[in-house]
């Protein structure tokens, strides 16, 4: 919006047409996460629920970091809860060891600290590859690198503007499968 600012001594200029204005962050989760899923052949269908206590750092900017000041947001941790359906697939064996890639796409709510009138979520999606063990024929270990692409849109009602928030995140997680087969193998 075009304006008649004059500055002030700690003030500056800055061309909005050129210059890149935003701030990062870097945030730390602890997921609790379950997941079901069915197996043909080689693929796998499912879905899953993930609970997670997430804490945020100070935002510092982009650009003009000698001018402008770290960001402190009010609120410092929150719960993030998503809901997702998963399609993924065993890609390769060695002995007992499984590589599978897999996809979650969902949706996701932000904690109660947050005004859910004024952010509006849309889907996620998370791209990995995990690494089975077979420890059993009922349970493995995991390892599940992954990458996760979210954005939100926070509303202003005054001026009826919206800024876009990207929320991307890399994961890492470890935990156990059980299987429960349908036909149990035969004991000899």
């Amino acid at each position: 919006t075009p304006a008649t600012n004059t500055t002030s001594g700690s003030s500056f200029l800055v061309n909005s047409d050129t210059s890149t204005i935003g701030f990062k962050s870097k945030s730390f989760n602890i997921p609790i996460r379950a997941t079901l899923h069915v197996e043909i052949d080689r693929f796998r269908i499912g879905g899953g629920y993930s609970f997670e206590y997430t804490r945020v750092g100070d935002f510092r900017p982009l650009s003009y970091g000698d001018q402008i000041n770290d960001y402190s947001p009010e609120v410092s941790s929150f719960f993030l809860k998503k809901y997702f359906f998963s399609l993924g697939a065993a890609v390769y064996r060695y002995y007992e060891y499984l590589l599978v890639v897999d996809a979650n796409i969902g949706g996701y709510k932000l904690g109660k600290d947050f005004d859910a009138g004024a952010i509006k979520t849309g889907a996620f999606v998370n791209l990995g590859v995990s690494v089975e063990r077979e420890m059993s024929e009922y349970f493995k270990l995991f390892i599940r690198p992954s990458y996760e692409i979210k954005s939100f849109k926070l509303n202003f009602e005054e001026s009826g503007q919206n800024i876009n928030h990207k929320a991307n995140a890399f994961y890492l997680n470890i935990g156990a499968t059980y299987r429960i087969p349908e036909l149990r193998k035969c004991f000899l």
